[in-house]
């Protein structure tokens, strides 16, 4: 075959096998070339030609193309074990063992087992590896790719010749049940497509190709055996024309099945031998390759064995109502209670087709497993456990917390001064003006003046009076006068809410009293037994909106921007410090060649001056030898001298970068808190969908300014057992007109 890059003639090895073996001359050869190079197979060109001149006899020729085989097996045999050596798979003393191994297989005309599948039988080389080892290789043909995207445009080159075999063999060709005695006794088969009437194969591997997807174009390939790919390309069958060869080796078969690219999932040497032995599969398919399914990773969970959701307060009802009793118990657990298990992820695993290419999955995410202060974590890593006894948190931050109670018998004053506790507080006082008191859970008295900021509940027994509030949680009170309250939760008061600011991401509540002067925002909704007096001023209601959640997305972006400046300011630092480190190990190295180079060059001139000394020399050139000894000894201590300080200052070096490696882990990892606490606010803000709607038992009065997200009202007369909402206008037909409006009704 010619080769049009070069123009030369590629010759075939039959012919250069013949010439080596002195059965025909390099004459010989060169004639048969020169009429055979127009030939489109110069190779079968050229057997024809040494038949028909009867240069070589048909017994010769068939030694001949086997050894061409043998060869030709052996060239890629040898590439196999090149990528494999290349890849590290194996090593070069593996790959001559087994390649002899292999040639004394062929010596001694045993069935010739490919390397791969000897190096898999022997342990050094696993299945992945060798189908991998196939992929890279020639076997696989380059258009292999292109055919599988075009299978159904343009059928393979060895498709099988329309009259190549009996009608009711083909493929898609249905007919009625015929009797076939195979070496497993005599049994009813189909033709493709019908299942076998035999439920249980004795074969496993035996398989009609209809489990799978479409089939591609059928082709024959070595042997007379037709090949089938499934159109998803994760099986192939083989069944047997009329032609077919009982003397085709599984050798042979397999190489068949590479040059198509078929290099996964090939079915055992003995389960091919099984194929080619039994007198069946003519009607019914053989399975000779399968894929590997892909299998989809499952995430990281984490299973709470505390109700997580303990602060919530019930909520506004669609009708207006609230179940105080969806409040729930504050949970109390005992030392060692399990509070949470972490389910682990489910690595996904990527599959691969018949070819070897990889087919992709979605893979598992893995979810980090906090706990703080009262939490410890299992020996084996599953689950949080309870330290303490005391009260379980779940925290936005996503940490899992269990506090502690701490009692305060008095009042928050200059006695007791500040209260600031990592836990539950219980004061069974009042809290005084200028005083704060921090932490989870917090009770009081009274709230006089004083500053509360929790990370749970805020519940005081009797009213807040000119105090503020900041909760996670929920808020109780009595009564609140002249205050500012905030929280994530919801707002609930028994008897009156008067001249105060309250903002709040649940509900506000006022059970049997009255709503003066007031500015509400509450994005679940508001409902007071009145609304305003006739001698107050108005009250102003937000309803719809997340003003709780928007502050603090707020300020956790402030604080994520201050963390943000900080590790940048240490990675920079790094950075100067590392080149810093960087240029003293070059002077280090510089300053110990120096050294050795120095005492190196002592060494010799000592050498030199011994010999100097022993034959006489003059005393000039000895004078000159110990001078330069002497400058080379200076060098070296200079030497010694400046490496002592390039040591000392990389340590210094070191030690800082250490400390501002752990202040950057530390940092970071606020900064994924940060990151946690944020995502996870934001998916509680869309969870918990907004209310818009205010809802009075008694009287609303004139002026009372109601506003939603979208929309705003201002009552102009007094109303009784209202209900006012934020509604989208519809059409007749029910579509949205994207317009709101105030709708007011009664309950």
């Amino acid at each position: 075959m010619a080769n049009p890059g070069s123009g030369k003639l590629k010759i075939p090895l039959i012919g250069l096998l013949a010439v080596k073996n002195h059965l025909i001359t390099k004459q010989d050869l060169q004639t048969a070339l020169s009429i055979c190079t127009s030939a489109p197979d110069l190779s079968k060109a050229l057997k024809e030609y040494f038949l028909f001149k009867k240069l070589i006899s048909s017994q010769n020729l068939d030694r001949l193309f086997r050894a061409e085989k043998a060869l030709e097996l052996r060239q890629k045999e040898f590439k196999f074990g090149a990528i494999a050596v290349r890849k590290g798979f194996i090593n070069q003393s593996v790959l001559k063992l087994v390649l002899e191994e292999q040639q004394q297989q062929m010596k001694t005309k045993k069935q010739v087992r490919l390397i791969g599948d000897l190096l898999v039988d022997a342990g050094m080389l696993t299945e992945k590896q060798k189908d991998y080892v196939l992929k890279l290789q020639k076997r696989v043909r380059e258009e292999t790719a292109r055919k599988r995207g075009k299978a159904k445009k343009e059928p393979p080159q060895n498709q099988a010749p329309k009259d190549a075999a009996p009608k009711d063999a083909a493929p898609g060709n249905k007919k009625q049940p015929e009797t076939v005695k195979d070496d497993q006794g005599t049994r009813n088969v189909k033709a493709k497509g019908l299942e076998n009437e035999k439920k249980g194969d004795e074969n496993p591997e035996a398989e009609h190709s209809e489990n799978h997807s479409k089939l591609l174009e059928a082709e024959v390939i070595a042997g007379g055996i037709q090949l089938e790919v499934a159109g998803d390309f994760m099986a192939a069958f083989l069944s047997k024309t009329d032609y077919f060869d009982s003397n085709i080796t599984v050798t042979e078969i397999k190489e068949a099945l590479f040059e198509k690219g078929i290099v996964l999932g090939i079915v055992k040497d003995t389960v091919i031998e099984g194929f080619i032995r039994s007198s069946g599969f003519k009607t019914k398919s053989f399975r000779v390759a399968k894929g590997v399914l892909p299998i989809k990773g499952k995430d990281a969970r984490v299973e709470f064995f505390f109700n997580t959701d303990y602060l919530k307060a019930g909520g506004m009802t669609k009708d207006g109502s609230i179940d105080f009793k969806e409040r729930g118990e504050i949970p109390h657990v005992e030392e060692g209670t399990v509070l949470a298990e972490k389910i682990p992820l489910v690595e996904a695993r990527n599959g691969h087709n018949i070819y070897g290419d990889e087919i992709p999955t979605i893979p598992g995410s893995d979810i980090p497993f906090k706990f703080g202060k009262g939490a410890k974590l299992s020996e084996d890593g599953f689950k949080v456990l309870a330290a303490v006894k005391g009260f379980p948190k779940y925290a936005l931050s996503g940490h899992i917390f269990v506090h502690d109670v701490y009692i305060s018998e008095g009042d928050v004053d200059y006695e007791t001064g500040h209260v600031q506790y990592d836990g539950n507080v219980d004061i069974k006082g009042r809290i005084k003006a200028g005083f704060h008191v921090s932490g989870n859970d917090i009770k009081a008295i009274e709230l006089d003046g004083g500053t509360i900021k929790a990370d749970g509940d805020v519940s005081i027994a009797g009213g807040i009076n000119e105090g503020t509030i900041y909760a996670k949680g929920n808020v109780y009170a009595k009564f609140v006068h002249n205050s500012e309250v905030v929280c994530m939760g919801d707002v609930v008061v028994q008897k009156e809410i008067v001249d105060s600011n309250i903002e709040c991401s649940g509900c506000c509540v006022i059970e049997n009293g009255k709503l003066i002067s007031s500015q509400v925002t509450s994005k679940m909704g508001t409902r007071a037994k009145n609304i305003g007096t006739q001698m107050a001023g108005p009250s102003t209601i937000k309803i719809g909106h997340d003003i709780f959640t928007e502050k603090e997305l707020a300020k956790n972006k402030e604080k994520m921007d201050g963390l943000k400046k900080q590790i940048d300011h240490r990675l920079e630092k790094k950075e100067k410090l590392t080149l810093e480190n960087l240029n003293l190990q070059k002077q280090i190295t510089t300053l110990a060649h120096v050294q050795d180079r120095s005492q190196l060059e002592e060494k010799e001139a000592r050498s030199k001056l011994a010999e100097l000394e022993n034959n006489g020399a003059d005393l000039m050139a000895i004078e000159e030898i110990k001078q330069k000894m002497d400058q080379l000894r200076a060098n070296a201590a200079k030497a010694e001298e400046n490496l002592d300080k390039c040591f000392d200052e990389t340590e210094k070096i070191e030690e800082i970068l250490e400390n501002e490696e752990t202040s950057l882990n530390g940092l970071e990892k606020r900064m994924a808190d940060f990151q946690d606490e944020r995502n996870n606010l934001i998916q509680w803000s869309k969870d918990n969908p907004g209310n818009p709607v205010v809802i009075v038992d008694g009287a609303i009065m004139p002026e009372t300014h109601i506003r939603g997200m979208h929309c705003d009202t201002r009552i102009s007369e007094l109303i009784r057992h209202a209900r006012i909402s934020e509604v989208v206008c519809r059409s007749e037909d029910g579509q949205s007109l994207n317009i709101y409006e105030m709708q007011i009704g009664n309950i």
